[in-house]
């Protein structure tokens, strides 16, 4: 199937989102970077993560039961949208592969949801095709980095509202551990994503009219958490764990080496 796109998009973009296709879709990079990560189960369960996700999901959950208009931007099989949709949101959802959108639609129709709640569409992001001013809020996991930054956010600030909220967990690059792991494992990703650096998310947080506060983890508790999934797997939550926690905390207050975290989340609210 082909993606919809407006005609104003560039070709070489165009050329960047089909291979993104084939990969998600043919080579399912997705299933493989999932497998790798399951080895290292406490790389989801550490304090500092848990709060980036806790605050992530507390702002997309307000704005669901007040009823608002909210985009999952890039949202798979549209688990989390089934989610904000029980909770009495309007939710869209987009994505580059047919297989998941259909897959999404059905479930949000198994599920009892009436259909002028929610539209899963198969769309570029470079390039959506939403009116100006759509949504109150745009959340995603993990998909900026996977597309032109600057093109991706200049869309996203377009189709979001004045005052709208945008909160998009992305993976930082600056770790030499994590430069490390991806020279390892080139099945688990595109080829054509690419963390960001410190440096990329003060550029693209300053192109546009933006509010921002940004949110960091992993810095020191990736390290140890990947050391404590395979020495001790059933034990998450160590003394060692929650020192490195505060740790941590005392780092990003201080603002030092934040490019150096695991993720990221633009937390950015439109002027």
């Amino acid at each position: 199937m082909e993606i919809p796109v407006r005609s104003d998009t560039d070709s070489a973009l165009k050329e960047r989102v089909a291979r993104e296709k084939v990969a998600h879709e043919e080579d399912d990079v997705l299933a493989n970077s999932v497998r790798l990560k399951s080895r290292f189960p406490h790389l989801y369960n550490y304090p500092s993560h848990l709060r980036l996700l806790g605050t992530m999901e507390s702002l997309i959950e307000d704005a669901a039961k007040n009823g608002r208009k909210i985009l999952d931007y890039g949202c798979g099989k549209g688990e989390n949208s089934l989610k904000y949709l029980d909770m009495g949101g309007h939710v869209h959802g987009i994505d580059i592969s047919a297989t998941y959108i259909d897959q999404a639609a059905s479930a949000a129709r198994a599920a009892g949801h009436p259909e002028e709640r929610f539209r899963f569409s198969v769309m570029d992001a470079h390039a959506m095709t939403y009116e100006d001013d759509t949504f109150d809020l745009i959340f995603g996991y993990g998909i900026l980095h996977h597309l032109d930054p600057e093109v991706a956010l200049a869309e996203i600030h377009r189709v979001l509202k004045p005052g709208g909220r945008i909160l998009l967990q992305e993976p930082l690059g600056g770790n030499p551990l994590l430069k490390l792991y991806r020279l390892l494992t080139p099945h688990a990703r595109t080829p054509d994503e690419e963390p960001f650096s410190q440096h990329t998310v003060r550029e693209l947080s300053n192109r546009h009219d933006w509010d921002t506060s940004m949110l960091y983890c992993g810095i020191v508790e990736l390290p140890l958490a990947m050391m404590t999934s395979l020495l001790v797997p059933d034990r998450p939550d160590t003394a060692l764990i929650r020192a490195a926690d505060r740790l941590e905390a005392w780092m990003h207050r201080r603002k030092w080496l934040l490019g150096w975290n695991q993720y990221i989340v633009f937390n950015m609210v439109k002027r």
